[in-house]
């Protein structure tokens, strides 16, 4: 999420239209799953974009958007790396899994607020992510890569200590260097 209308949107449009013209090229089944989960990581944009639209109203948009289209873009994106791109299947992973897509529910459940210092993103029904959430969610959504791991963490960490506890100023930066990242490995092997 990015802190206004204009750069979530920009951002989004950004990532998902390196996303779409990489995948009209022929990619390895690794690379064409990685950049469907661009595409999914970056879909945070337009519920952003919405958010900033409807200028953080206490209203049925923010309430729904909130409660239900970020969560369930955050919860997808679990889902993807788990069991489509890892292929998982153990028992303990599925407890983990769906026990922390429920606290995600419950925990960004009501209203986007503005952040306190007007330079973040949304806080999503004013659920500050702790570092131990960030780890957590981090791990489900880059595993087993180490670097995108790091990677997530230490630019969410940036964003929560520069923007006062919010994340998804982090998630902009990703989005936007996830897609260049992709569009510079996948398009020069193309070449």
């Amino acid at each position: 999420m990015c802190f206004s209308f204009e750069v979530s949107l920009a951002t989004g449009l950004f990532s998902w239209s390196i996303g779409l013209f990489l995948l009209t090229k022929k990619l390895t089944k690794q690379a064409r799953l990685k950049v469907y989960f661009l595409l999914i990581f970056s879909s945070m944009q337009f519920a952003d974009a919405i958010l900033w639209y409807n200028k953080m109203r206490r209203n049925n948009i923010n309430y729904y958007t909130t409660s239900v289209l970020v969560p369930l873009i955050l919860a997808i994106q679990i889902l993807f790396n788990i069991y489509i791109y890892n292929e998982i299947n153990n028992r303990f992973v599925d407890a983990a899994v769906w026990s922390f897509i429920v606290y995600i529910f419950i925990q960004s459940n009501g209203y986007s607020v503005k952040s306190c210092n007007n330079y973040g993103s949304p806080l999503w029904g004013n659920w500050k992510m702790t570092l131990i959430d960030l780890i957590i969610f981090s791990l489900f959504i880059f595993y087993p890569s180490i670097n995108g791991l790091l990677l997530g963490v230490f630019f969410m960490i940036i964003s929560i200590n520069v923007f006062g506890g919010v994340s998804g100023s982090g998630w902009c930066a990703i989005s936007n260097i996830g897609a260049l990242t992709y569009l510079y490995k996948y398009y020069n092997k193309l070449l």
